[in-house]
This record gives C-alpha cells, sequence and structure tokens, in this order.
C-alpha cells in the first residue's frame, strides 16, 4: 500500500476514534475505542496502530483537557493494545486453523481468569462500595462471570468439534481469542490508572482504596461492552478493513 494512503487511513481511523469516544462519553461505561483500535491494528498492522494510538492518544486532549495522568495513561496503555493486535493481525490463519496447544491454554486462562476474579469478588464482597452502588456491580459481576464462562465453553466446544469432528471453526476460535484478549486489556486498563494516578498525585493509601472502588464501578460496564462488541463486530470490521486495505 502506497504511503500517502496509510497515512489517509490512519488519520480516518484517528478521527473515528475521537469521535466515538466523544459520542459514547455521555454513557457511562460504554466505549467503542478498544474494538475500534484492535480492528485497525489487525488488519493494517503494528506501525499504523501505534501512530494511530498515539495521535488519539494526544488529540483527545483538545476535547477532554490536558491532564498529566491521562496523557501517561493513554501514551503507555493504546500503544500497547494497538502493538499487541497488530501482532495477532500477523499471525497466519493456518495457525487459527490448527490451533497450537499454547494457544488454547492462554484463551483459557484468559476467561476462567476474569470469571474466578468475578466469582471471588462477588463471593467475598470485596468491593467496599456505597449500597446504592453494591447491587448494580454485583450484577456486573455475574454478567462478566457469565459470559467469560460462557465463552470459555463454547471455545473449548469448538475446539472440540474441529479435532473431532473435523468441523471448521478457525474464525470463531479467532474471534472468541481476540475478546478474551480485549477483555483483559480493558481490565488491565483501568488497573493501570489505578497504579498511575495514585503515584503521580501522592495519594495515601485510603485515598488509593477509594479510588480503585470508584473506578471498578466504570470498569465493569466497560468491560462487558468490550466483550459483547468484540464478539459481534470484530469480524465483520475486519472484514470491511481488509477489503479497504487492498
Amino acid at each position: 500500500m502506497p504511503p500517502s494512503k496509510e497515512i489517509a487511513y490512519t488519520a480516518l481511523a484517528c478521527a473515528l476514534l475521537i469521535g466515538g469516544q466523544y459520542v459514547f462519553s455521555f454513557v457511562a461505561g460504554v466505549e467503542i475505542v478498544t474494538l475500534l483500535l484492535i480492528c485497525f491494528s489487525f488488519i493494517f498492522g503494528v506501525r499504523n496502530g501505534v501512530i494511530c494510538a498515539v495521535a488519539f492518544s494526544v488529540l483527545r486532549c483538545l476535547l477532554y483537557g490536558f491532564y498529566p495522568t491521562a496523557i501517561i495513561l493513554y501514551l503507555i496503555y493504546y500503544p500497547t493494545l494497538a502493538t499487541l493486535f497488530g501482532v495477532l493481525g500477523h499471525v497466519k490463519q493456518s495457525t487459527f486453523e490448527s490451533f497450537p496447544w499454547y494457544f488454547a491454554l492462554a484463551v483459557n486462562v484468559l476467561l476462567l481468569g476474569i470469571a474466578c476474579a468475578c466469582a471471588v469478588c462477588y463471593g467475598l464482597d470485596l468491593i467496599k462500595i456505597s449500597r446504592i452502588y453494591k447491587i448494580t456491580v454485583q450484577i456486573l459481576l455475574w454478567v462478566i462471570f457469565t459470559l467469560s464462562a460462557g465463552l470459555c465453553i463454547a471455545f473449548d466446544g469448538l475446539l472440540v468439534a474441529k479435532k473431532v469432528f473435523k468441523k471448521d471453526t478457525a474464525n470463531l476460535l479467532k474471534l472468541i481469542t481476540i475478546a478474551s484478549f480485549a477483555a483483559v486489556c480493558t481490565v488491565l486498563f483501568t488497573l493501570s490508572d489505578d497504579i498511575i494516578t495514585p503515584l503521580f498525585w501522592g495519594y495515601n493509601k485510603t485515598v488509593t482504596l477509594a479510588y480503585f472502588y470508584t473506578s471498578f464501578t466504570v470498569m465493569l460496564p466497560q468491560t462487558v461492552c468490550t466483550i459483547v462488541t468484540v464478539s459481534t463486530l470484530f469480524l465483520p470490521l475486519t472484514a470491511v478493513l481488509e477489503k479497504i486495505r487492498k
């Protein structure tokens, strides 16, 4: 692809990220940036994905202000996200068709890890928040647990169908793999913020815990949103982007 086209497509993708974040910023916990960036990086590669991520991380400040912790977080997280899915985009289709054991193990660990974390948080009542949000958080924990466990069961079922019945399940296996990585990355985004912001501003332990519990109520719906949007829209969006790239 000519460099001029790469620049144009990267600029357009950056504009979509900013526009998408602005539009959905009015709905708490709902975001489209992860889906758009991982789809773009998956098809256009690491370089274009990272350039898009860096440009987005800086330009969004024109809308939301130049907050130091936000800039640091975005410049670390989104280029890393673009790199991860840019690398996954270079994995050959034949790999998903054969699906080696270490890929299968990684996906199971990620999905079961999310499900177990939700079960532990719910069962041990680890999230100390206001009663106003408690029921909502409990519902979201169960939703994420159900989605993660369901994806894990579906994933293992597809593997069995592939190995035993010789079914062509490569695209579905790839989709669940991408969704599991995206969900974990969404969780890591909030946890990174929970580390960067308290360290930057010098919060004490009490304030740090309060900040964590507050961000937790945002992380849960974002994780649900990521799992649902990636599971339903990743394949059609990457198919469109693949046609554009050609």
